[in-house]
């Protein structure tokens, strides 16, 4: 599979505007932060693990959160990283998923999001792959979501009619491949992080780590969850 477009759909680390069912828990200095530190971590694990000449990697942002000058610096360290960004535009999730993949000129893609940076190095090399014997591929995640979805090309079917932020959302794609005749493949399950509980466990799971970009968010999440860290 060539010419793919690996695309991380994130938001700015907008305080309050981000992992808003981790406040509480943490402030929202402190849940800003560990989004931060998350897409940090994405950015990076992609870059490295997930290579090819024919990939291009790109960044869609939800612009609306931010103002321009903030922007202008996301833009700067983003490319410096090597990831193109877009504005994600208007709508719901489906409406600005699809809208990024017809800009990219509606071919092969990868969506991955932030709520699941530790996903298994050999998961992510897989995905790719997965396309030159399916049409689509999903990775679902316990809450009935999704960490990834992968198509061959264009298919606004798996974006439409999803009730988004529900644990409908993986059924609800597969059944929509499945009518519009598409080979899917499952990928393998992981989690994503959108609760407390979620959190916790993921630091659970870093504590064990020895690949780099996880060893610092491990690192950063410790110093993010001491209160008296973050004002």
């Amino acid at each position: 599979m060539c010419a793919v477009a690996l695309v991380v759909m994130a938001k700015p680390a907008v305080i309050g505007r981000v992992k808003t069912r981790l406040i509480g828990t943490l402030t929202a200095h402190q849940v800003a932060a560990v989004y931060s530190a998350m897409l940090d971590c994405v950015l990076e694990r992609v870059k490295t693990h997930v290579r090819s000449d024919c990939i291009r990697y790109v960044l869609a942002i939800d612009y609306s959160l931010i103002c321009f000058e903030c922007a202008a610096r996301g833009v700067i360290r983003t490319m410096a990283r090597g990831f193109h960004p877009v504005d994600q535009g208007q709508g719901d999730l489906g409406d600005r998923m699809g809208r990024v993949w017809r800009r990219l000129g509606a071919g092969a893609v990868v969506f991955l999001g932030v709520d699941s940076p530790d996903v298994p190095i050999p998961i992510l090399m897989s995905i790719i792959p997965t396309l030159n014997r399916a049409d689509a591929a999903v990775g679902p995640v316990s809450d009935g979501g999704y960490w990834a979805l992968a198509a061959s090309r264009y298919q606004g079917c798996l974006l439409r009619d999803i009730d988004w932020g529900s644990p409908r959302v993986y059924d609800q794609t597969i059944a929509a491949a499945r009518r519009a005749g598409l080979r899917v493949a499952t990928l393998p399950a992981w989690e994503d992080i959108d609760r407390p509980a979620d959190l916790a466990a993921l630091r659970v799971r870093l504590a064990s780590v020895t690949e780099p970009a996880l060893l610092r968010l491990r690192a950063r999440l410790e110093r993010i969850c001491r209160r008296d860290d973050v004002r």
